[in-house]
C-alpha cells in the first residue's frame, strides 16, 4: 500500500490506476501469505459416497456341551467302534476254554469206559467239534471281549452271562458238527447232558481264571 502511494507521487499520471491495483491486490496477498489461515474443512457427509467401509464380522465359537450318562456312553462306544474280538486278543482265556471243553470230553469218555483206560484219541475227537465251534463263533458272540472289573459277585454274574452267550451259539453248532463227523444224529440224552455240562464247566473255569487274573493284577 505504501509502495503504491510512493509510486503515485513519483508518477502523477498513474495515481488512480496504481491505487486501484493496490487496493485489489492487498487483500489477496494477505490471504495468500497468512500463516494463521485454517485449512479447508469438508463435511463428512460429502465424503460418504467415496468411502466404502466393510462391516466387521465377529465370529464366536459355539461350544456345545453334551452330557452322557454311563449307559449312554456304552451305547455310543458300541455304535462307533464295533470291534470284533478273537481268541488272539486273549490267548490265555482261549486256552482255558479249550481245557474246559477237553475236560467235558474226558468226563464223557470216562463214564463210558470205567473199567479200562481212557481213550485219549476218542477224547480229542469228541472235544474237537465243540472247540472248533467255540473258537470260530467267538468274534460274533464276543466271548473274548475285555471283562468288566468289579466285585466278586459282579464278576461271576458277568462271566456267566458272557459264557451263556457263546454257549447258546457254539455248543449246538458243535453238536451238529459232531453228528456230521460221526455220520448220525446224536441221541437226545447226549444233547441234554452236553448242554448242561458244557455250560457248567465253561462258566466255572472262566470264573476261576478271572479270580486268578484279578489277584495277579493286584499283586503287580
Amino acid at each position: 500500500m505504501n509502495l503504491s502511494l510512493s509510486l503515485a507521487r513519483a508518477f502523477p499520471p498513474l495515481p488512480k490506476v496504481l491505487l486501484c491495483v493496490s487496493l485489489i491486490c492487498a487483500p489477496l496477498s494477505a490471504d495468500a501469505f497468512s500463516l494463521t489461515q485454517s485449512p479447508a474443512q469438508v463435511p463428512v457427509m460429502m465424503l460418504k459416497p467415496l468411502i466404502k467401509v466393510r462391516p466387521v464380522r465377529r465370529y464366536t465359537s459355539a461350544k456345545i456341551l453334551l452330557h452322557l450318562s454311563e449307559d449312554d456312553n456304552d451305547l455310543v462306544d458300541a455304535s462307533v467302534s464295533p470291534t470284533l474280538y478273537t481268541p488272539i486278543d486273549r490267548p490265555l482265556l482261549a486256552i482255558v476254554d479249550t481245557v474246559g471243553l477237553t475236560i467235558f470230553a474226558l468226563i464223557g469218555k470216562s463214564s463210558h469206559s470205567s473199567d479200562g483206560p481212557v481213550d485219549l484219541v476218542g477224547v480229542f475227537s469228541t472235544a474237537f467239534p465243540f472247540i472248533t465251534a467255540w473258537l470260530a463263533t467267538s468274534p460274533i458272540t464276543g466271548i473274548y471281549s475285555p471283562d468288566e472289573r468289579g466285585g466278586d459277585t459282579n464278576m461271576a454274574t458277568s462271566t456267566a452271562i458272557k459264557v451263556a452267550k457263546g454257549w447258546a451259539v457254539a455248543i449246538p453248532l458243535g453238536i451238529v458238527l459232531r453228528g456230521l463227523l460221526k455220520g448220525y444224529a446224536p441221541p437226545l440224552p447226549f444233547v441234554v447232558v452236553t448242554l448242561i455240562t458244557t455250560l457248567a464247566i465253561l462258566a466255572a473255569t472262566r470264573v476261576l481264571f478271572n479270580i486268578v487274573e484279578n489277584l495277579f493284577v493286584e499283586l503287580i
